[in-house]
Protein backbone atom coordinates (compact mmCIF):
# COMPACT_ATOMS: atom_id res chain seq x y z
CA UNK A 1 0.00 0.00 0.00
CA UNK A 2 1.01 3.43 -0.35
CA UNK A 3 1.11 5.43 2.30
CA UNK A 4 2.02 9.52 2.09
CA UNK A 5 2.44 11.15 5.49
CA UNK A 6 2.57 15.02 5.73
CA UNK A 7 5.22 15.43 8.22
CA UNK A 8 8.46 14.70 9.61
CA UNK A 9 7.63 15.45 13.16
CA UNK A 10 8.31 13.05 16.25
CA UNK A 11 5.64 11.32 15.59
CA UNK A 12 5.56 10.93 11.56
CA UNK A 13 8.64 9.87 11.21
CA UNK A 14 7.97 7.09 14.21
CA UNK A 15 4.92 5.66 11.95
CA UNK A 16 7.44 6.04 8.88
CA UNK A 17 9.69 3.25 10.34
CA UNK A 18 6.56 1.05 11.37
CA UNK A 19 4.99 1.06 8.23
CA UNK A 20 8.37 0.43 6.17
CA UNK A 21 8.98 -2.51 8.32
CA UNK A 22 5.44 -4.01 7.24
CA UNK A 23 5.93 -3.66 3.94
CA UNK A 24 4.46 -0.21 3.06
CA UNK A 25 5.82 2.47 -0.19
CA UNK A 26 5.74 5.11 2.31
CA UNK A 27 6.37 8.81 1.31
CA UNK A 28 7.12 11.33 3.71
CA UNK A 29 6.20 15.45 2.89
CA UNK A 30 8.39 17.88 5.02
CA UNK A 31 8.47 21.98 5.00
CA UNK A 32 11.29 21.81 6.86
CA UNK A 33 14.79 21.60 4.69
CA UNK A 34 16.25 19.05 7.21
CA UNK A 35 15.60 17.48 10.14
CA UNK A 36 17.38 19.84 12.52
CA UNK A 37 14.97 22.56 10.86
CA UNK A 38 13.02 22.40 13.46
CA UNK A 39 11.69 24.72 16.85
CA UNK A 40 11.38 23.42 20.15
CA UNK A 41 13.44 22.07 23.34
CA UNK A 42 13.62 18.92 25.33
CA UNK A 43 11.17 16.47 25.15
CA UNK A 44 9.50 13.92 27.91
CA UNK A 45 9.13 10.35 26.98
CA UNK A 46 7.63 8.25 29.50
CA UNK A 47 7.38 4.60 29.74
CA UNK A 48 4.30 4.11 27.74
CA UNK A 49 6.03 6.45 24.71
CA UNK A 50 9.42 4.08 24.93
CA UNK A 51 7.25 1.23 25.26
CA UNK A 52 5.28 1.58 21.85
CA UNK A 53 8.78 2.88 20.27
CA UNK A 54 9.82 -0.62 20.81
CA UNK A 55 7.43 -1.29 18.48
CA UNK A 56 7.76 0.74 16.02
CA UNK A 57 11.37 1.67 15.38
CA UNK A 58 14.27 -0.51 14.60
CA UNK A 59 16.77 -1.68 17.47
CA UNK A 60 19.36 0.14 16.32
CA UNK A 61 17.30 3.45 16.39
CA UNK A 62 16.08 2.41 19.70
CA UNK A 63 19.72 2.44 20.75
CA UNK A 64 20.64 5.70 19.35
CA UNK A 65 17.56 7.82 20.72
CA UNK A 66 18.65 6.16 24.19
CA UNK A 67 22.01 7.24 23.67
CA UNK A 68 21.42 11.00 22.78
CA UNK A 69 18.85 11.36 25.35
CA UNK A 70 20.09 12.71 28.74
CA UNK A 71 21.37 9.85 31.44
CA UNK A 72 18.77 7.98 33.15
CA UNK A 73 17.68 9.14 36.90
CA UNK A 74 18.19 12.79 35.58
CA UNK A 75 14.32 13.86 35.89
CA UNK A 76 14.01 12.33 39.43
CA UNK A 77 11.44 15.16 40.39
CA UNK A 78 10.32 18.18 39.84
CA UNK A 79 10.92 21.45 41.73
CA UNK A 80 8.90 24.79 42.31
CA UNK A 81 10.98 27.35 42.76
CA UNK A 82 10.06 30.86 43.64
CA UNK A 83 11.08 34.13 42.03
CA UNK A 84 14.13 34.91 44.33
CA UNK A 85 15.56 31.17 43.09
CA UNK A 86 14.65 29.47 46.84
CA UNK A 87 13.18 25.72 46.27
CA UNK A 88 9.55 26.04 47.45
CA UNK A 89 8.20 22.42 46.74
CA UNK A 90 9.84 19.22 45.85
CA UNK A 91 7.57 16.35 44.41
CA UNK A 92 9.35 13.15 43.92
CA UNK A 93 8.13 11.44 40.28
CA UNK A 94 7.32 7.34 40.28
CA UNK A 95 10.57 5.32 39.43
CA UNK A 96 9.87 4.02 36.24
CA UNK A 97 11.73 4.67 33.02
CA UNK A 98 11.70 8.06 31.23
CA UNK A 99 13.70 10.05 28.67
CA UNK A 100 14.82 13.50 28.65
CA UNK A 101 15.98 14.53 24.92
CA UNK A 102 16.25 17.28 22.50
CA UNK A 103 13.31 17.89 20.10
CA UNK A 104 16.06 18.22 17.09
CA UNK A 105 18.36 15.61 17.97
CA UNK A 106 15.57 13.24 18.32
CA UNK A 107 14.47 14.35 14.67
CA UNK A 108 17.53 13.82 13.12
CA UNK A 109 17.77 10.27 14.54
CA UNK A 110 14.63 8.79 13.93
CA UNK A 111 14.24 10.49 10.71
CA UNK A 112 17.28 8.95 9.43
CA UNK A 113 17.72 6.61 6.96
CA UNK A 114 13.63 7.09 5.78
CA UNK A 115 12.19 8.44 2.33
CA UNK A 116 11.71 11.84 3.61
CA UNK A 117 11.18 14.52 0.95
CA UNK A 118 12.56 17.84 3.00
CA UNK A 119 11.39 20.95 1.63
CA UNK A 120 8.91 19.34 0.29
CA UNK A 121 5.23 21.24 2.24
CA UNK A 122 1.91 19.63 1.53
CA UNK A 123 -1.05 22.34 1.45
CA UNK A 124 -3.88 20.01 0.41
CA UNK A 125 -5.44 16.81 -1.18
CA UNK A 126 -8.12 15.39 -2.76
CA UNK A 127 -9.64 11.94 -1.85
CA UNK A 128 -11.00 9.72 -4.99
CA UNK A 129 -12.63 6.37 -4.57
CA UNK A 130 -9.07 4.41 -5.29
CA UNK A 131 -6.55 7.11 -4.24
CA UNK A 132 -5.37 10.56 -2.36
CA UNK A 133 -4.34 13.27 -4.76
CA UNK A 134 -1.51 15.09 -2.51
CA UNK A 135 -1.12 18.66 -3.35
CA UNK A 136 2.40 19.99 -3.43
CA UNK A 137 3.85 24.00 -2.74
CA UNK A 138 5.70 23.35 -5.78
CA UNK A 139 2.81 22.60 -7.69
CA UNK A 140 3.05 18.76 -8.05
CA UNK A 141 0.76 16.19 -7.14
CA UNK A 142 1.53 12.54 -4.86
CA UNK A 143 -0.86 9.93 -5.66
CA UNK A 144 -1.14 7.42 -2.27
CA UNK A 145 -3.49 5.01 -1.32
CA UNK A 146 -3.70 6.43 2.50
CA UNK A 147 -2.95 10.21 3.49
CA UNK A 148 -1.66 10.66 7.15
CA UNK A 149 -1.61 14.15 8.64
CA UNK A 150 1.35 14.61 11.00
CA UNK A 151 1.75 18.42 9.62
CA UNK A 152 1.13 19.86 13.15
CA UNK A 153 -0.91 22.36 14.78
CA UNK A 154 -1.51 24.68 11.29
CA UNK A 155 -2.34 20.73 9.10
CA UNK A 156 -3.53 21.13 5.65
CA UNK A 157 -4.35 17.68 5.97
CA UNK A 158 -6.39 18.42 9.17
CA UNK A 159 -8.19 21.65 7.79
CA UNK A 160 -9.23 19.95 4.82
CA UNK A 161 -10.31 17.25 6.66
CA UNK A 162 -12.18 19.01 9.81
CA UNK A 163 -13.11 21.47 7.80
CA UNK A 164 -11.33 24.35 10.10
CA UNK A 165 -7.88 24.63 11.64
CA UNK A 166 -6.86 21.98 13.90
CA UNK A 167 -5.67 24.22 17.25
CA UNK A 168 -7.31 27.41 19.04
CA UNK A 169 -5.17 29.42 21.02
CA UNK A 170 -5.63 29.53 24.80
CA UNK A 171 -4.48 33.06 25.52
CA UNK A 172 -0.98 32.13 26.91
CA UNK A 173 2.48 32.15 24.70
CA UNK A 174 5.99 31.58 26.05
CA UNK A 175 9.32 32.30 25.01
CA UNK A 176 12.19 30.42 25.42
CA UNK A 177 15.54 29.26 24.65
CA UNK A 178 18.76 27.37 25.35
CA UNK A 179 21.94 28.84 27.38
CA UNK A 180 24.72 26.27 26.45
CA UNK A 181 27.35 25.44 29.45
CA UNK A 182 30.50 26.11 28.33
CA UNK A 183 33.66 26.51 30.21
CA UNK A 184 33.70 29.90 31.97
CA UNK A 185 30.35 30.42 31.31
CA UNK A 186 28.52 32.92 34.00
CA UNK A 187 26.05 30.93 34.40
CA UNK A 188 24.97 28.83 38.10
CA UNK A 189 22.81 25.89 37.79
CA UNK A 190 20.12 25.73 40.39
CA UNK A 191 20.58 22.71 42.59
CA UNK A 192 17.28 21.31 41.75
CA UNK A 193 18.04 20.89 38.23
CA UNK A 194 20.72 18.38 38.88
CA UNK A 195 17.12 16.08 40.30
CA UNK A 196 15.38 17.39 37.66
CA UNK A 197 13.11 19.76 36.06
CA UNK A 198 11.92 22.93 37.63
CA UNK A 199 8.94 25.14 37.46
CA UNK A 200 8.55 28.74 39.34
CA UNK A 201 6.20 31.46 39.04
CA UNK A 202 6.73 35.54 40.14
CA UNK A 203 5.88 38.88 39.42
CA UNK A 204 3.11 39.40 37.01
CA UNK A 205 2.38 36.02 37.01
CA UNK A 206 5.54 35.12 34.81
CA UNK A 207 5.72 31.26 34.98
CA UNK A 208 9.56 30.47 34.28
CA UNK A 209 10.06 26.40 32.86
CA UNK A 210 13.98 25.42 33.68
CA UNK A 211 15.67 22.05 32.74
CA UNK A 212 19.31 20.49 32.43
CA UNK A 213 20.66 18.66 29.73
CA UNK A 214 24.03 16.48 30.05
CA UNK A 215 24.95 14.16 27.51
CA UNK A 216 24.99 10.69 28.39
CA UNK A 217 28.57 8.93 28.91
CA UNK A 218 29.57 7.19 25.75
CA UNK A 219 26.77 8.55 23.83
CA UNK A 220 29.48 9.20 21.23
CA UNK A 221 30.22 5.80 20.51
CA UNK A 222 26.69 4.78 19.87
CA UNK A 223 26.41 4.25 15.81
CA UNK A 224 23.47 7.55 14.94
CA UNK A 225 23.59 8.90 18.29
CA UNK A 226 23.17 12.79 18.40
CA UNK A 227 24.83 14.00 21.68
CA UNK A 228 24.04 17.19 22.30
CA UNK A 229 26.87 19.23 24.86
CA UNK A 230 25.13 20.79 27.95
CA UNK A 231 22.84 23.37 28.33
CA UNK A 232 20.00 25.04 30.37
CA UNK A 233 16.53 25.26 29.01
CA UNK A 234 14.95 27.61 29.76
CA UNK A 235 11.16 29.40 29.26
CA UNK A 236 9.19 32.39 30.04
CA UNK A 237 5.49 32.09 29.66
CA UNK A 238 2.35 34.30 29.84
CA UNK A 239 -1.14 35.26 28.92
CA UNK A 240 -0.52 36.82 25.56
CA UNK A 241 -1.69 40.48 26.92
CA UNK A 242 1.11 40.33 29.72
CA UNK A 243 3.86 40.70 27.53
CA UNK A 244 4.48 44.30 25.52
CA UNK A 245 3.71 43.21 22.25
CA UNK A 246 2.40 39.80 21.17
CA UNK A 247 5.86 37.21 20.88
CA UNK A 248 4.97 35.68 17.71
CA UNK A 249 5.91 39.03 15.89
CA UNK A 250 8.80 39.64 17.60
CA UNK A 251 12.52 39.13 16.16
CA UNK A 252 15.29 37.38 17.93
CA UNK A 253 16.29 40.40 19.74
CA UNK A 254 13.24 41.64 20.74
CA UNK A 255 11.98 37.84 22.34
CA UNK A 256 15.31 38.32 24.22
CA UNK A 257 14.46 42.37 25.27
CA UNK A 258 10.91 41.45 25.96
CA UNK A 259 12.43 37.53 28.47
CA UNK A 260 14.65 40.32 30.17
CA UNK A 261 12.01 42.60 30.82
CA UNK A 262 9.63 40.12 32.27
CA UNK A 263 11.99 38.59 34.56
CA UNK A 264 13.02 42.26 35.67
CA UNK A 265 12.03 41.65 39.59
CA UNK A 266 13.29 38.18 39.37
CA UNK A 267 16.53 37.11 40.98
CA UNK A 268 19.68 37.56 38.60
CA UNK A 269 20.33 34.25 38.44
CA UNK A 270 17.25 33.91 35.77
CA UNK A 271 18.34 36.69 33.56
CA UNK A 272 21.32 34.95 33.35
CA UNK A 273 20.40 32.36 31.50
CA UNK A 274 18.44 34.33 28.87
CA UNK A 275 21.80 36.51 28.40
CA UNK A 276 23.56 33.04 27.66
CA UNK A 277 21.53 32.21 25.42
CA UNK A 278 22.18 30.59 21.68
CA UNK A 279 20.24 33.18 19.42
CA UNK A 280 19.40 30.42 16.98
CA UNK A 281 17.62 28.81 19.38
CA UNK A 282 14.99 31.56 20.82
CA UNK A 283 11.81 31.63 19.78
CA UNK A 284 8.00 31.97 20.91
CA UNK A 285 5.83 29.06 21.43
CA UNK A 286 2.12 29.81 21.39
CA UNK A 287 -0.30 27.68 24.07
CA UNK A 288 -2.93 25.85 21.91
CA UNK A 289 -5.67 23.26 22.44
CA UNK A 290 -7.63 21.39 20.27
CA UNK A 291 -10.45 22.89 17.79
CA UNK A 292 -12.32 19.32 18.30
CA UNK A 293 -12.83 16.16 20.29
CA UNK A 294 -10.81 13.29 19.49
CA UNK A 295 -10.98 10.47 17.69
CA UNK A 296 -10.97 12.60 14.34
CA UNK A 297 -13.65 12.37 11.86
CA UNK A 298 -11.93 9.73 8.95
CA UNK A 299 -12.32 9.37 5.36
CA UNK A 300 -11.87 5.79 3.85
CA UNK A 301 -8.19 7.05 2.65
CA UNK A 302 -7.58 9.93 5.04
CA UNK A 303 -7.04 10.12 9.48
CA UNK A 304 -4.07 12.49 11.40
CA UNK A 305 -1.75 11.81 13.98
CA UNK A 306 -0.38 14.29 17.14
CA UNK A 307 -0.76 18.10 17.03
CA UNK A 308 -2.58 18.19 13.77
CA UNK A 309 -5.44 16.13 15.65
CA UNK A 310 -5.16 16.70 19.46
CA UNK A 311 -2.77 19.59 20.01
CA UNK A 312 -1.81 20.38 23.31
CA UNK A 313 0.11 22.98 25.63
CA UNK A 314 3.48 21.70 26.71
CA UNK A 315 2.25 22.50 30.78
CA UNK A 316 2.23 18.34 30.77
CA UNK A 317 4.97 17.45 28.61
CA UNK A 318 2.59 14.86 26.70
CA UNK A 319 2.73 16.14 23.44
CA UNK A 320 5.42 14.22 21.68
CA UNK A 321 4.84 11.30 23.92
CA UNK A 322 1.39 11.07 22.57
CA UNK A 323 2.06 11.22 18.99
CA UNK A 324 4.24 8.51 19.08
CA UNK A 325 1.41 6.57 21.05
CA UNK A 326 -0.57 7.45 18.20
CA UNK A 327 2.32 6.49 15.37
CA UNK A 328 1.83 2.58 16.97
CA UNK A 329 -1.49 2.88 17.20
CA UNK A 330 -2.04 3.56 13.89
CA UNK A 331 0.71 1.01 12.55
CA UNK A 332 -1.01 -1.79 14.68
CA UNK A 333 -4.46 -1.10 12.85
CA UNK A 334 -2.92 -1.23 9.87
CA UNK A 335 -0.65 -4.62 10.39
CA UNK A 336 -4.27 -6.17 11.21
CA UNK A 337 -5.47 -5.24 7.10
CA UNK A 338 -1.89 -6.24 5.48
CA UNK A 339 -0.36 -4.24 3.13
CA UNK A 340 -3.29 -4.74 0.24
CA UNK A 341 -6.63 -3.95 2.09
CA UNK A 342 -9.81 -2.89 0.20
CA UNK A 343 -11.29 0.09 0.60
CA UNK A 344 -13.56 -1.60 3.12
CA UNK A 345 -11.06 -3.27 5.37
CA UNK A 346 -8.48 0.02 5.29
CA UNK A 347 -11.43 2.35 6.76
CA UNK A 348 -12.58 0.21 8.96
CA UNK A 349 -8.60 -0.23 10.37
CA UNK A 350 -8.70 3.95 10.44
CA UNK A 351 -12.21 3.69 12.31
CA UNK A 352 -10.20 1.04 15.10
CA UNK A 353 -7.53 3.70 15.30
CA UNK A 354 -9.81 6.71 16.00
CA UNK A 355 -10.98 4.35 18.69
CA UNK A 356 -7.66 3.38 20.53
CA UNK A 357 -6.90 6.69 20.11
CA UNK A 358 -9.47 7.85 22.01
CA UNK A 359 -8.73 5.67 25.17
CA UNK A 360 -5.66 7.53 25.98
CA UNK A 361 -5.39 11.06 23.86
CA UNK A 362 -8.26 13.26 25.37
CA UNK A 363 -6.46 12.29 28.82
CA UNK A 364 -3.58 13.49 27.80
CA UNK A 365 -5.11 16.62 26.97
CA UNK A 366 -6.80 17.11 29.96
CA UNK A 367 -3.77 16.48 31.72
CA UNK A 368 -2.20 19.98 30.39
CA UNK A 369 -4.86 21.80 31.72
CA UNK A 370 -4.74 22.11 35.66
CA UNK A 371 -1.17 23.99 35.09
CA UNK A 372 -1.92 26.13 31.88
CA UNK A 373 -5.51 27.30 34.71
CA UNK A 374 -3.06 28.30 37.09
CA UNK A 375 -0.82 30.00 34.77
CA UNK A 376 -3.83 32.00 33.93
CA UNK A 377 -4.40 32.35 37.50
CA UNK A 378 -1.47 33.52 39.28
CA UNK A 379 -1.26 36.46 37.00
CA UNK A 380 -2.96 38.11 40.11
CA UNK A 381 -0.43 38.81 43.35
CA UNK A 382 -3.80 38.45 45.44
CA UNK A 383 -3.51 34.64 44.32
CA UNK A 384 0.11 34.37 43.32
CA UNK A 385 1.63 35.91 47.00
CA UNK A 386 0.00 33.54 48.78
CA UNK A 387 0.32 30.38 46.87
CA UNK A 388 4.03 30.47 46.91
CA UNK A 389 4.23 32.21 49.71
CA UNK A 390 2.03 29.70 52.24
CA UNK A 391 0.46 26.89 49.85
CA UNK A 392 3.55 25.52 48.83
CA UNK A 393 5.52 25.14 51.70
CA UNK A 394 2.57 23.40 53.12
CA UNK A 395 2.07 21.62 50.14
CA UNK A 396 6.33 20.61 50.53
CA UNK A 397 5.69 19.27 54.18
CA UNK A 398 2.67 17.40 53.47
CA UNK A 399 4.60 15.31 50.70
CA UNK A 400 7.92 15.36 52.85
CA UNK A 401 6.09 13.43 55.70
CA UNK A 402 4.10 11.31 53.54
CA UNK A 403 7.22 9.79 51.92
CA UNK A 404 8.02 9.55 55.64
CA UNK A 405 5.60 7.28 56.61
CA UNK A 406 6.34 5.11 53.26
CA UNK A 407 9.69 4.79 53.90
CA UNK A 408 8.85 3.48 57.32
CA UNK A 409 5.95 1.20 56.34
CA UNK A 410 8.40 -0.17 53.38
CA UNK A 411 11.19 -0.73 56.00
CA UNK A 412 8.81 -2.35 58.50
Amino acid sequence: MRVGIAGAGIGGVTLAHALAAQGHDVTVWERDAAAEDTAGYRLHLPQVALDALVRTVPSATLAAVRATAAPPGTFARLSVLDHHGRTRLRIPLPPEERLLIGRRPLRAVLADGLPVRWGTRVTGYAEHPDRVEVHLADGSRGHVDLLVGADGTRSRVAHGLLGRPPSRSTGVVAIGGTAPLYPGARVRVPDALHHGLALAVGPGGHGVFLALHRPAPGAADVPGARPEGPYVVWSVGNRVDRFTADPADMTTDELLAEARHALAAWDRGYRRFVDASDPGTVASFPFVLPSSSVPPPTSGRVTLLGDAIHPMPPTAGEGAATAVRDAAALADALAAVGTAPSAAALAAALASYGRAMAAYAPAAVREALPALRWQRRLASPWLRVPATAVGLPLAGAALAAADRVRRGASSA
